[in-house]
Formats: C-alpha cells, sequence, structure tokens
C-alpha cells in the first residue's frame, strides 16, 4: 500500500504585502479563498506517475485546481479533514508583512494561545483523524494521492510514521510529493 501526499501549486493569495492586524485577517480569508498561479505546473507528470492512485484533496479550492492540474481531472472526492491547519490572527499593534504575521502568529498558536479559530491541539488531532482516514482509503484502493497543504501534511506524515509507514520521498515545496509505504 502506498500513501502520496501533494502539496498545492503556488496560490495566488501567495502575496505578502505590509499590514495591521484587521490587513492581515482579511489577507487569511482571501488566501484561503485562492486558486493557483495561472501557468504554474508541477515537475513531475502526476498524471502518469500515479495513474494506479485514488485521487483525493483537500475542500479548498487551491487544493483542488491543484489536483485537477495534476491529473486532468477533479479529486474522485474532496475532504474538509485535509484543510490546512488553521491560520491563526491575533490583535496584536503591529504593522508587519504577511508573512512576518503569518510566522508570529503560529508560533503563538503552537503556544497554545487561544483565539476564535481552530486551536493548536485540535488541529493536532484533525491530522490525526485524517491521517487514519487515508490508511481507511489505502486498505480499499491500495495507493491514495491526496492535495492538501504543506503544514497539515507534515502532521499526517508524522502520524503515518508513528503507525508503521516508511518515509521513502519527502518534499514540503509547492507541488511537493511525500510518499509512505505501509511497512511489510
Amino acid at each position: 500500500m502506498e500513501i502520496v501526499l501533494i502539496r498545492h501549486g503556488k496560490p495566488t493569495g501567495a502575496v505578502y504585502p505590509r499590514m495591521n492586524a484587521k490587513g492581515f485577517a482579511k489577507w487569511v480569508r482571501n488566501y484561503n479563498q485562492s486558486g493557483i498561479v495561472i501557468g504554474t505546473q508541477p515537475k513531475n507528470n502526476m498524471a502518469r506517475d500515479f495513474n494506479e492512485h485514488y485521487v483525493v484533496s483537500s475542500d479548498l479550492k487551491r487544493a483542488i485546481d491543484s489536483a485537477h492540474i495534476c491529473f486532468n481531472n477533479k479529486p474522485s472526492q474532496t475532504y474538509r479533514v485535509f484543510r490546512e491547519m488553521e491560520i491563526p490572527r491575533y490583535k496584536l499593534p503591529f504593522t508587519l508583512k504577511a508573512s512576518t504575521w503569518l510566522y508570529l502568529n503560529r508560533v503563538l498558536w503552537t503556544l497554545g494561545l487561544k483565539g476564535s479559530f481552530e486551536s493548536y491541539s485540535a488541529a493536532k488531532k484533525r491530522a490525526e483523524v485524517a491521517s487514519q482516514q487515508l490508511i481507511e482509503l489505502a486498505n480499499k484502493h491500495d495507493k491514495v494521492v491526496v492535495v492538501s497543504h504543506g503544514y497539515i501534511n507534515f502532521f499526517i506524515r508524522r502520524y503515518l510514521s508513528k503507525n508503521g509507514w516508511d518515509l521513502t520521498e519527502k518534499s514540503s515545496k509547492y507541488w511537493g510529493i511525500t510518499r509512505l509505504k505501509v511497512k511489510l
């Protein structure tokens, strides 16, 4: 059995101007609705390389669009559980680049600071549930590809490794491929 985690292509929302906390909250909403930059393509011929795999994705537009670009078709199913881990938004009195807001807020989030969004512990639990769902899909289809997101893929990979899956390839870049095979 094999599970392949593919990170989506570069999103149209991946621009990082300076803004205050309110502007960052708006940036996050726009980023979560963004598609993929026109003309970007994965380096590999994924339709050929994964033609025997059952393809699923996150239900966010950038993941669905990436699956369509990779496989010339929509994923067989989309799941909310494969969405990216929450991008926290704290009301801090700064003007920063969106990328700095992202880094700072994720650090505060991992340290346990709460807000009106999914907590870090809930996001890790969701990643564990997602890994179990992928194992169930692999038991049914043997080979599974999920087009998802960087941070959630990191945690899914960790949970799969803890459950007896061997990491055979790893990339967290846009269009990055991470492969895991069940230990025999």
